[in-house]
């Protein structure tokens, strides 16, 4: 057994007392939490810093990991999507399989245990099935067209089949409400609801994307042409983010991915929503130099928690530089919301709250040794 207490505990959700052990068996399982007064004094390892559970990355693109560096930065969400498309067919599976690796090495020594990770093919999937990061797969279904969505299910389901081979888990997941029909999205959140399956798409992340719902011209119809895609059949919903995700989604546990440009009527439409606010701040400076206003999200601090986006969109896959970025510029979020959002949050909207996110008797969900100086969380060490 090992016993371990450090100069605070965070058990996912609330620091516990000053006293408390934490008492790991010898396959580093939790066995229990104890009172010191009930141990000899010199079979306690003591910590500097803070224990927490392992770090929840509820968003990532892993398969992009080749792509660090090679996209320009603030050049807007449609110019990256065009520059994402043109560069990625240039890379072999060998060396994105390489970039994947690495970046599931680094993803892990920086204290992630779960990733809810957005793919678009299987080019990740042999290194998940060796990895010691518990990942949940989205396979992510673009079609704006709503003639063919039980074909583009159909060929989501054998990516997801392939997934299953290697005794993964995932689901089928729409991409955004600007590239996928309404017919598709209701497919899917059909499924996603029968089988308990969290759903996550991508919201609100350009100022672009809304004008596009809201019928007008922009960036988005030269992205459609520059892809050679006749939309003159389509017929935008004049709705955004919660108000028109609201018409299909409303049974569903859902992650809202960017929220760059969600406003007050946004929050209203999401009150007593099953949803998850998932900001990933590196990404939204990196593609549109602009961050969403955290302030507006005060009522639902309980439902926020944090991703990396892709290393086509960011420096690092480090979650405390996602944080950190939050805390400085969200002056009503408080370390205890942040670790929330770092640990129990992203896990429950992954749907792993009995396995991962919290102090979980019985259970492996990672412990992390961390410091909170000068507003901001440092990353120590991974204990276990």
């Amino acid at each position: 057994m090992r016993f371990l207490k450090a100069e605070r505990l965070f058990n996912g959700k609330e620091f516990l007392g000053p006293d408390e052990v934490l008492v790991l068996n010898t396959g580093g399982d939790l066995y229990d939490i104890i009172s010191e007064k009930e141990l000899d004094p010199n079979r306690i390892e003591r910590f500097e810093g803070i224990i927490c559970p392992g770090f929840v990355n509820t968003h990532c693109h892993s398969e992009l990991s080749h792509l660090i560096g090679k996209i320009p930065k603030h050049s807007g969400l449609v110019d990256f999507a065009k520059q994402l498309m043109i560069l990625r067919p240039l890379t072999s599976i060998e060396e994105i399989s390489e970039h994947v690796q690495e970046a599931d090495k680094n993803m892990l020594n920086k204290g992630i245990v779960v990733v809810g990770d957005i793919c678009n093919k299987n080019d990740s999937f042999r290194v998940k099935a060796d990895s010691k990061i518990y990942y949940h797969s989205f396979i992510e279904l673009i079609g704006l067209n709503p003639v063919s969505p039980k074909s583009i299910v159909e060929t989501g389901t054998r990516l997801l089949d392939e997934l299953k081979h290697y005794d993964l888990p995932g689901s089928l997941t729409p991409h955004a409400p600007y590239s996928v029909s309404e017919d598709l999205i209701k497919e899917i959140a059909v499924a996603a609801h029968q089988q308990h399956l969290p759903i996550s798409i991508h919201n609100q992340e350009s100022e672009d994307e809304i004008s596009f719902l809201l019928g007008k011209q922009s960036k988005f119809n030269e992205l459609y042409a520059f892809l050679k895609l006749d939309i003159s059949w389509y017929k935008a919903p004049e709705s955004f983010g919660p108000r028109y995700l609201n018409k299909f989604l409303e049974k569903n546990k859902c992650i809202l991915v960017h929220n760059t440009f969600s406003d007050s009527k946004d929050m209203e439409a999401a009150v007593g929503k099953n949803y998850f606010w998932c900001f990933c701040p590196n990404a939204n400076l990196y593609i549109e130099d602009r961050l969403p206003d955290f302030q507006q999200f005060d009522a639902f601090k309980s439902s926020i928690c944090f991703g990396t986006d892709s290393l086509a969109s960011n420096h690092s896959l480090d979650l405390l530089s996602e944080a950190n970025l939050i805390l400085a510029n969200y002056s009503g979020f408080s370390l205890e919301n942040c670790l929330s959002s770092l640990t129990s949050i992203g896990a429950e909207a992954l749907g792993l709250s009995e396995k991962f996110g919290n102090f979980i008797i019985g259970k492996n969900a990672g412990l992390n040794l961390i410091e909170f100086k000068s507003g901001q969380i440092q990353f120590k060490t991974k204990i276990c």
